[in-house]
């Protein structure tokens, strides 16, 4: 009767009709008997087995033969020189960049080039960062658009095969090779062994692993693709290309005949047995397209803090003559990073507060203060009102001056702020929700209470510059109409008034411009209009 071989290898009537008969005669002899059904079952793997053109297995003597060590040892030939070349490859970040490049149109490696850190970097130097910020993201959003379908198919089929070439090339072949010839030398690729049958079970387990990575391993697929990618990763190629598609023909005809799975079935007398397929997972490109966000956000944020420090030094120069400024004694960053180790809280304006307090006392109180009594004690107003503006803002932040030192000095370790805080921060904050509510609330009060300072200091200092704006532009008239007697004033300053009028203008100028960094939104204008840049600053 014609026979036909099913995906397991199992001889079948091609009517169908062996499993009608088997059901009939188990009717009339008992056939259900298990142990019956598992003998003769043996029996057909036995002449199987027996029949096959792979000389592996002897079922008589139950022997694994040196045909199967040579099986071996020829795909170890192959691929046993990649084992080294590819240890750790498929953890390989790398690698996994390398196979979704290799797929790129040239349009996208264009727009991939554009989102690196020189590129960005080379486009920030005519770019604002926000215009830079929005141009990358449309970059990011059009590099994201370019992934068609077909294309993504491509990268993730190469990403399976080669996932499925790495289940094959690590597999260890020594071990199994030294179970048939004990002298047999690791990396022995060329060596000549003397082969011994051995008894088939020592060897069972082997096998079962192996067959869970030759069920799944394609023959067909592209495996160019796949090489060409491998041989970019290490420089060189990892296994002989002609020697590789010989051997997944090898390999394809082993795996369609089942005769590996029909040595473990007879050995271990179980007729049953089917091999298992080991799982794999492909990264895909989403991991990939992360990455590419996360680095190119980083190079902008990094971008844009690089641009701030550097504006904030020039500023510090322009304001202090220096970047190196330490007033604050105990509102400071090393205070915040202590409250921020024991609670989820920190200080917020400690840069802020720092400046403000060099600026009030190192500058405002000295060069301020010596114009603004020249200019109101001694002036002739045409408008009280404007006298008034800049007397009450001077005024103003003379006071807050104060008010700094005495907020700088009541969180140290005698004032009132510091102790309270100090006791809450005492306890164990972590493990005490109330203690916890309670520093936070504290540490809100004195953030609170710092912002207030800058920004009443804000409002004040643009009040001034906006008369000063306006006392500059005054002097230089014929007819002055804000300040009557120019011509005393400046009898009485040991410069140019209008020199000293524009220094100071200016130091507040740049200041506002330092406190605003620090601000989320610019403070207030006075009487909305904010100062002025200068001509020539």
């Amino acid at each position: 009767m014609a026979q036909q071989t099913t995906a397991g290898g199992r001889a079948k009537d091609e009517t169908g009709s062996t499993t009608l008969l088997e059901r009939f005669f188990s009717s009339l002899f008992g056939g259900n008997d298990t142990e019956r059904q598992k003998r003769r079952q043996l029996k057909i793997i036995a002449k199987r087995l027996s029949r096959s053109r792979y000389k592996y297995y002897k079922p008589r003597s139950e022997l694994a033969l040196p045909g199967l060590a040579r099986f071996f040892l020829d795909i170890y030939k192959v691929i046993g020189p990649a084992q080294k070349l590819l240890h750790n490859a498929r953890e390989s970040k790398a690698l996994q960049q390398i196979v979704i490049e290799h797929f790129f149109t040239d349009e996208q490696r264009a727009m991939r080039e554009n989102l690196y850190e020189e590129s960005l970097r080379e486009l920030a130097e005519s770019k604002e960062p926000k215009e830079l910020a929005a141009t990358a993201k449309a970059q990011l959003q059009q590099f994201y658009a370019s992934f068609e379908t077909a294309t993504i198919r491509r990268i993730n089929e190469a990403s399976q095969l080669m996932q499925r070439m790495f289940d094959l090339v690590s597999f260890d072949y020594f071990f199994v090779l030294r179970k048939f010839d004990g002298s047999f030398p690791e990396d022995g690729f060329n060596a000549s062994p003397k082969f011994d049958a051995i008894n088939a079970t020592y060897v069972c387990d082997d096998l079962k692993d192996f067959l869970e990575v030759l069920q799944p391993l394609p023959k067909t697929g592209d495996w160019d693709a796949v090489l060409e990618i491998l041989k970019e990763y290490r420089s060189v190629d990892v296994v002989n290309h002609s020697a590789w598609k010989k051997l997944l023909g090898t390999l394809d005809s082993v795996r369609r005949s089942d005769v590996l799975a029909d040595v473990v079935r007879h050995a271990e007398k179980d007729p049953w047995f089917e091999p298992a397929e080991r799982g794999i997972h492909a990264g895909g490109i989403e991991p990939y397209l992360e990455k590419v966000k996360h680095e190119t956000e980083s190079v902008i944020q990094a971008i844009i803090l690089e641009r701030r420090k550097q504006r904030l030094d020039k500023l510090c120069m322009q304001v202090f003559g220096t970047t190196a400024i330490s007033r604050s004694k105990n509102y400071t960053q090393k205070a915040s990073e202590m409250i921020s180790a024991r609670a989820q809280t920190s200080y917020r304006h400690t840069d802020a507060i720092n400046y403000l307090k060099a600026f009030l006392i190192d500058y405002f109180k000295k060069d301020i203060r010596e114009l603004q009594d020249m200019l109101v004690v001694r002036g002739q107003w045409a408008d009280s009102n404007d006298e008034q503006e800049l007397s009450s803002a001077f005024h103003r932040l003379m006071d807050i001056s104060s008010e700094i030192i005495q907020f700088d000095d009541s969180l140290g370790d005698e004032g009132e702020l510091g102790m309270k805080l100090r006791r809450s921060i005492g306890r164990s904050v972590a493990s005490d929700p109330g203690t916890q509510k309670l520093v936070i609330q504290t540490v809100d009060e004195i953030n609170a209470r710092a912002e207030s300072l800058v920004n009443m200091s804000a409002q004040n200092l643009i009040q001034i510059g906006k008369t000063l704006k306006g006392l500059i532009d005054d002097f230089g008239k014929r007819k002055p109409e804000i300040l009557l007697n120019w011509r005393e004033i400046e009898g009485l300053s040991e410069q140019p008034i209008q020199d000293r009028m524009v220094a100071v203008y200016k130091q507040i100028y740049f200041f506002i411009q330092l406190l605003q960094l620090y601000q989320k939104k610019k403070p207030q204008k006075a009487r909305g209009a904010d100062t002025q840049q200068p001509a020539d600053a």
